[in-house]
């Protein structure tokens, strides 16, 4: 890395310690790839009852960047000539269904990889630790809820990944773990790249915590279903997640052809007005010289980000293991963006709304994890948001006081306080001009 470039780094890698102090995040490790170099360092503890420094060879959950992985193993297959990206599902998983026939019959690869299913995509079943638990998984779909027509809105889906990850199987004869080590992990050199727990404890790894009354409280279970693994299992430390986006780069091994790396990166669909374009498994926002490939990842207690700015060859990437990680990741991908690229993320901006503007969106919306009701109160609105399927974890999420929440553009609202701070929502109209869904989130919540 070039003298000046290191020197950008080291300023702000100092500036970490302090936002995670601040933010009360146990531990984060983070890094930056650029001009073929690889910069990195960890700071904090592991786990707040049995402390070890977190450093840049510590394992985090990467939690939902393990979709893309999903996606490019996909990619390689395609290659192989053993699947279409357009083919029903039911070509290869002939016994596939949800509550919803039009979807079961008619739901694609693409449907899968870009949240474009419209069923229940959140519905952690615990199926095991076998070999089967993939199959178990999604041979239990069949009432998962139709939310939305197949194809018609993006919602984010954990549960379409899953189906994408028993396809891997079907097609690869062995477990959907041994097909990412085969396919991707080995390739690539990512020798500190798991999925089991068992691997996983010969090597310094961080815990899940949640920020409560000023302590860290450790969470638990440590891992999700393995049944979900092709939606959110990975474990890596910072240089095997770089690693693996400077091949999306095309800096790393020539594990796909350049117009398969193309179809991965380019925008599909739609996703979020805020944000911009679905890819095959990546998120895709900007354009030119500020075209951003990026994906978040979230599990109980860990967090996760990768962006990729192409135009420049730089990747970053950091993983934290409390609660308030995501506002620290945004902290570090503003500052490396800004100085490295030149770009400078915007922030939505409150507008001034009338009682009348506001009181269309008041209505309850319900989901498949929550349900969000929005109230007008002394001619501002107020959101009540209540868990009612949480993440799979050992203690309940605790009931929360109603937040401040404000437009910030065309049927869009921003939360102002509490701990949903900073998350954004959408409106989906009817045509006849009516609010059918609030996107909060990313997943779609009907209105009741």
């Amino acid at each position: 890395m070039a003298k000046d470039d290191q020197a950008k780094f080291q300023a702000i890698a100092e500036q970490v310690e302090g936002w995670r102090v601040e933010l009360d995040v146990p531990g984060a490790t983070f890094g930056l790839y650029v001009g073929g170099e690889t910069s990195s360092g960890g700071v904090g503890v592991t786990h707040a009852r049995n402390p070890l420094p977190v450093t840049d060879e510590t394992i985090f959950q990467i939690g939902s960047i393990t979709k893309t992985v999903t996606a490019t193993a996909m990619m390689r297959l395609l290659e192989q000539g053993k699947l279409d990206l357009r083919a029903p599902v039911r070509n290869y998983l002939p016994a596939f269904r949800v509550s919803d026939e039009d979807a079961s019959g008619g739901v694609t690869l693409w449907h899968l990889l870009t949240h474009r299913a419209g069923w229940a995509g959140d519905v952690f079943s615990d199926t095991g630790m076998n070999d089967d638990a993939a199959e178990k998984y999604v041979a239990g779909m069949g009432e998962f809820e139709q939310l939305a027509p197949l194809g018609t809105h993006f919602s984010y889906n954990n549960s379409g990944f899953c189906v994408a990850g028993r396809l891997i199987e079907v097609l690869t004869g062995g477990s959907y773990e041994s097909a990412i080590r085969d396919l991707v992990f080995e390739p690539l050199g990512m020798a500190k790249s798991f999925f089991f727990p068992h691997q996983i404890m010969l090597h310094r790894f961080a815990v899940g915590h949640q920020a409560a009354d000023g302590a860290a409280e450790v969470l638990s279970p440590w891992a999700i279903p393995r049944g979900m693994n092709a939606a959110g299992g990975i474990c890596c430390d910072i240089q095997d997640l770089l690693r693996y986006g400077a091949f999306h780069l095309g800096d790393g091994a020539p594990l796909l052809q350049r117009a398969s790396l193309a179809e991965l990166h380019k925008p599909q669909a739609r996703s979020l007005p805020y944000l911009g374009f679905c890819g095959l498994a990546w998120m895709v926002s900007g354009d030119g010289v500020e075209r951003r490939l990026w994906h978040t990842g979230g599990t109980n207690g860990q967090n996760a980000l990768l962006t990729l700015v192409p135009q420049f060859k730089l990747a970053l990437a950091m993983m934290t293991n409390g609660d308030r990680g995501p506002a620290l990741h945004d902290r570090f991908n503003r500052a490396v963006l800004r100085e490295f690229c030149g770009i400078e993320l915007p922030k939505p901006q409150v507008i001034k709304s009338s009682p009348e503007e506001l009181a269309q969106y008041v209505g309850l919306y319900t989901g498949i994890m929550r349900e969000v009701e929005l109230r007008l109160e002394n001619d501002a609105l107020a959101a009540v948001i209540r868990m009612t399927r949480p993440w799979p974890a050992d203690h309940a999420a605790p009931d929360q006081p109603p937040a401040a929440a404000a437009r910030c553009g065309d049927d869009q609202l921003l939360i102002l306080d509490g701990v949903h701070k900073d998350t954004r929502a959408d409106f989906i109209r009817g045509d006849r001009g009516e609010i059918r869904y609030m996107r909060f989130g990313s997943r779609l919540h009907g209105r009741r």
